[in-house]
């Protein structure tokens, strides 16, 4: 038996055979590095998405409680005036009574007014500020910016969980390129083998995982 026969046999592997392994494991390494390197730019891109998104979520929500603020304090200014007018008028001070109306009522609280002392009364609505007529226009703003609020911390959260799903395919591709790596190394056909197919398997979750993360399924 000549020497390279030999040394075939104790590695294991005729050398064509090897050859396949090697261009395997090298097709692997490629696969899992293009996707490894696909994953983690997008897994970035995920992550500076999400914190924009969080970021304006907060800002739209300060925007809201600034409006909330507002309309709390309109609310308060009017609610003070028409009770300073109720008690003018229960004093039979009409003349004091009607330059409150005049100068201090804002249009809103007129509006609402109007309304409410045409009421019968048997209508128990106790102040023109509890009619719906009676409208703080910042209050539906507020309501809006918590809305938008609303929606774009969703939308953050949505890209943060794409970003996870890259950085969980990322995981499995670096072990995937651990296993292709090492499969070239050893000269048991086997064992070679077995390593090549568990980084073949573990492609399939880092894809999978990828197209989570990209919203494809």
């Amino acid at each position: 038996m000549s020497d390279a026969a030999v040394v075939t046999e104790v590695e294991g592997a005729e050398p064509d055979d090897r050859n396949k392994i090697e261009i395997l494991a090298a097709i692997l390494l490629g696969l899992a590095g293009l996707l490894t390197a696909y994953a983690a730019y997008y897994g970035a891109l995920a992550g500076g998405d999400a914190l924009k998104g969080y970021t304006q979520s907060q800002r739209t929500l300060q925007d809201a409680n600034s409006y909330y603020n507002d309309t709390l304090g309109y609310f308060n200014q009017d609610q003070s005036v028409f009770l300073q007018y109720q008690v003018k008028v229960e004093e039979g001070a009409d003349d004091v009574a009607d330059v409150i109306r005049t100068t201090l009522f804002s249009d809103r609280l007129e509006t609402a007014y109007a309304l409410w002392n045409e009421l019968p009364e048997a209508d128990e609505t106790p102040s023109p500020l509890d009619l719906p007529e009676y409208v703080i226009e910042e209050e539906g703003l507020a309501d809006d910016l918590y809305e938008q609020a609303q929606q774009e911390f969703v939308d953050a959260q949505q890209i943060d969980d794409q970003g996870d799903n890259m950085d969980l395919a990322s995981v499995f591709l670096a072990v995937s390129l651990f296993f292709a790596g090492i499969a070239g190394l050893f000269k048991i056909r086997r064992m070679s083998i077995i390593l090549l197919v568990f980084s073949s398997v573990l492609i399939v979750p880092g894809f999978w995982a990828i197209g989570k993360g990209k919203a494809w399924w």
